[in-house]
């Protein structure tokens, strides 16, 4: 990972405050005092990459003022890539996402070769996920399995599916299936959660879980040969609202950005997309939050996005157009959109966007740009403003 004297990480270091023996981080102070208050102070807004023709949003209480296109890199295992992301960041484009788990770590090694070649880290603010961040904590409580009946298991089984039942969280409607295996992060998580709830954490485990986590960072930093990230995300995909109350979380994001390793904490999730928002929220040491929203969940977060603004929370749409790229979709999903943005000049993924857009609370979305085709296709709905019709 490069090293200077005057690396970034240093700046932000020394920017996140000289009080490196509090449990939060002054940015982390700012952003509780904000959500409690409802009244988050107007961020100093950060440029990078301004060009005319793009369109900017504040990216919640981060100030940075991200494109309303951003680059999901999920299948960028390789340099065939680099056209596309060379023709985002021409038209703009200012933030690149990606995560630890995309082929196992070969897409940040990707980023980070593209980097250093092109000298583009700096027009861009750098996103990825901990993708691993449970993995010791998983390991440990198969230890403690060990130690339980079959009984005491199947229990914790049973207490978790009531669990879920009670809340619907698969309800159809509510719920909505993305890729594969999807629908098994509930049960996995709801059992993680009562395992912790009764049995609680061992000694020792909580410094082995931060060190584990750290090592998942400076892995990361090592692979997009970076010393910082802009944003953070972790969990990479939670599913349930309580696993955010986990002060090993909250003390790694403060130490992470008063080491100058990050300099704003978010999370993913596809699941209970509202519970978890909403939960975002509340626990406050959020900055940002990306999540599926699109044409067919959006009426049960307009409510919790317009609230998650106010709180100055930064919100990325992801799966926006995913739905029309999915097999055996309900056609009244198609429809609904066609008749929400009737626009026969326009892609549906396109026209997916241009919809998602028009919600002023959404800082941007993330599209998964392929080829410099769909660049181009993107492109044509930045900044355009339209009336949506009754659906």
């Amino acid at each position: 990972m490069p090293e200077s004297k005057n690396s970034r990480r240093d700046f932000f270091q020394k920017t996140a405050g000289a009080s490196v023996g509090l449990t939060l981080g002054p940015g982390l102070l700012a952003s509780e005092a904000a959500a409690q208050s409802g009244t988050p102070a107007a961020p100093t807004p950060e440029w990078r990459n301004r060009q005319e023709g793009m369109s900017y949003r504040p990216l919640g209480r981060t100030g940075m003022m991200v494109s309303e296109l951003i680059m999901g890199t999920f299948p960028f295992e390789d340099p065939s890539y680099y056209p596309s992301l060379d023709a985002g960041i021409e038209r703009g484009m200012n933030y690149v996402d990606t995560a630890a788990a995309y082929s196992k770590g070969q897409v940040e090694s990707n980023l980070g070769d593209y980097f250093e070649q092109t000298g583009n880290r700096e027009k861009v603010f750098l996103s990825t996920k901990l993708s691993g961040y449970y993995g010791y904590l998983d390991r440990v409580l198969r230890e403690v399995e060990k130690d339980l009946t079959r009984a005491q298991i199947e229990s914790l089984q049973k207490q978790a599916e009531q669990m879920m039942a009670d809340r619907g969280v698969l309800k159809p409607g509510y719920h909505m299936n993305y890729f594969a295996g999807q629908e098994a992060q509930f049960a996995k998580t709801y059992y993680r959660h009562l395992m912790l709830q009764q049995h609680g954490y061992r000694a020792g485990w909580k410094e082995k879980i931060k060190e584990h986590a750290r090592g998942l960072l400076e892995q990361a930093l090592g692979r997009l040969k970076t010393d910082y990230l802009d944003v953070l995300h972790c969990p990479h995909g939670i599913a349930m609202p309580e696993m955010m109350d986990d002060e090993v979380l909250r003390e790694l994001f403060a130490e992470f950005k008063q080491r100058g390793l990050i300099r704003a904490a978010a999370l993913s999730f596809h699941n209970d997309v509202g519970g978890n928002l909403s939960k975002a929220v509340e626990v406050g040491y959020y900055d940002a939050a990306m999540f599926a929203y699109n044409i067919a969940n959006h009426a049960a977060l307009e409510n919790v996005m317009f609230k998650a603004k106010e709180a100055g929370l930064g919100m990325i749409a992801m799966k926006v157009a995913r739905l029309f790229a999915m097999e055996k979709q309900p056609e009244w999903r198609q429809e609904k959109l066609d008749r929400t943005l009737p626009d026969d000049s326009l892609s549906v993924f396109a026209k997916a966007y241009l919809w998602a857009l028009q919600n002023p609370n959404l800082s941007c979305c993330v599209s998964q740009m392929e080829t410099v085709e769909i660049v181009e296709d993107n492109y044509k709905i930045i900044g355009v403003k339209r009336k949506l019709s009754p659906a």
